[in-house]
């Protein structure tokens, strides 16, 4: 009895044991992911309010090949504002709905910033902060005025340092800057989360 859970405990650890085994491993179905982005879109945070916001993003991102899964996707397109500026006087909300048995489940996570919502985003999705701001930055104040923001061909890792492990799947990215009833930004990003490789 014991000889045999001991060797069903053995086999449980090389299986699931990625390092020295060459073989088929378990996967789990949570832990270190990579982000990839499939489309960007204008999201509408309720169907009353105005459509026009201030800041929208036109964004697209390469392919993602899982032939070659440590390509770096590459971001093209702008973020056009107009008479709004954003900084750290805003409050922020990201919100992700995941998809299970072919629909959204809305606010599977949810992360509110109640104000310094330039900080939150320069801290929680550091490389698409450099990609659209970095150049435009004054001294490290975090606010940026009315303009178009251009990428073209930018290498852009989704990786989020503040959030190391997450369930992988199919997520619709919600990101909202300002405040319920003036909202200055409000816009999504369909995404995958597969298996991060070192």
């Amino acid at each position: 009895m014991l000889q045999d859970m001991l060797a069903f405990i053995l086999v449980v650890v090389v299986l699931t044991n990625q390092s020295g085994v060459y073989g088929t491993t378990i996967l789990s179905s949570i832990g270190p992911y990579k982000a990839v982005t499939e489309r960007f879109l204008d999201f509408e945070h309720s169907e009353s309010q105005n459509h026009s916001r201030p800041w929208r993003w036109h964004l697209r991102t390469t392919h993602f090949n899982p032939q070659k899964p440590k390509e770096i996707q590459l971001l093209n397109g702008n973020v056009t504002a107009v008479n709004r500026t954003f900084d750290d006087s805003l409050p922020a909300a990201v919100i992700l709905d995941i998809r299970s048995n072919n629909q959204w489940k809305e606010n599977a996570f949810v992360f509110r910033f109640r104000k310094r919502a330039c900080t939150a985003l320069r801290t929680n999705i550091p490389f698409f902060y450099d990609a659209l701001f970095k150049k435009s930055e004054m001294k490290g104040v975090c606010s940026h005025g009315p303009g178009v923001y251009e990428v073209n061909n930018v290498p852009v890792e989704w990786t989020f340092p503040n959030v190391p492990i997450m369930p992988y799947g199919v997520y619709r990215f919600r990101l909202m800057c300002g405040r319920e009833e003036d909202l200055i930004f409000s816009g999504a990003a369909e995404c995958r989360l597969v298996p991060r490789l070192e």
